[in-house]
């Protein structure tokens, strides 16, 4: 597994350190350097590698979201703030994540394996992506009407087809949609969303997130994992739900 290097930039030094801490405890993310503002970061770049950068937004003379917009090949982004009402122009900037201050550690955690599975797909061999895209498409069958629905991202609706969700991730007023190799956010709730979503093929497993069934391959404990190794959390009032959404599949003796 591909160790990430990562650089914190945060002008409160309790809020490094704590990134700091929990980088410790990851053995597959390495903090490379701590930065207070976005000129440092600047120049930081400039001079050394990073995979990860855990930015804060808002920052003395230039703000997160300013300094990354300017950032010709920016790192993956992961935000820390305080101010969650960002959230949708940090998804539009592609971060990884967004996580809001005081985040646990479990959530740097989760935060960080998406990082993992976002460096794992931009490592693929691009000589083989041309072929299997090709392949892909013109091996796609005619989708039916009723297992499609359409999002609307950015002003731009998508028509999506149900056996390509993986897992839906909930941020207040939007959501967002993890497909097999792209992610959508669109301005939804998880609610309206799971009422569209056929309940034969999709359970919530925790207030913030809801999956296809068919993409679990394992459930033990309070987590679920997920094709191409994502991990959910499952909240304790869904567990029954999980295991209605995993009866079809177990064989009897």
């Amino acid at each position: 597994m591909t160790v990430l290097r990562c650089l914190v930039l945060d002008d409160e030094p309790i809020a490094r350190q704590l990134v700091r801490t929990y980088a410790e405890r990851l053995p597959f993310l390495h903090l490379v350097g701590e930065c207070a503002n976005a000129l440092e970061a600047h120049a930081f770049l400039l001079q050394q590698e990073v995979d990860v950068l855990f930015c804060d937004i808002d920052l003395p003379q230039i703000s997160g979201l300013d300094f990354l917009k300017a950032l010709p090949n920016r790192p993956l982004v992961i935000f820390t703030t305080a101010y969650e009402q960002y959230a949708l122009m940090g998804f539009e900037l592609d971060a990884v994540d967004y996580l809001l201050k005081p985040f646990a550690f479990d959530r740097f955690w989760r935060a960080f394996q998406k990082a993992q599975e976002r460096m794992a797909f931009q490592l693929r061999p691009l000589a083989q992506a041309p072929a299997v895209a090709l392949e892909e498409a013109a091996a796609q069958p005619v989708i039916p009407a009723e297992q499609v629905i359409v999002i609307k991202e950015n002003g731009q609706l998508i028509k999506v087809a149900l056996t390509s969700i993986r897992y839906v991730e909930a941020m207040r007023d939007y959501v967002k949609i993890f497909l097999p190799e792209r992610r959508l956010v669109a301005y939804l709730t998880m609610k309206k969303l799971e009422e569209t979503l056929p309940a034969a093929q999709f359970t919530r497993v925790h207030k913030s997130y809801l999956v296809r069934n068919e993409t679990i391959l394992n459930f033990q404990g309070n987590r679920l994992t997920l094709i191409g190794q994502v991990q959910i959390p499952v909240g304790p009032q869904y567990r029954d739900a999980v295991l209605r959404a995993l009866q079809p599949y177990v064989v009897q003796r």
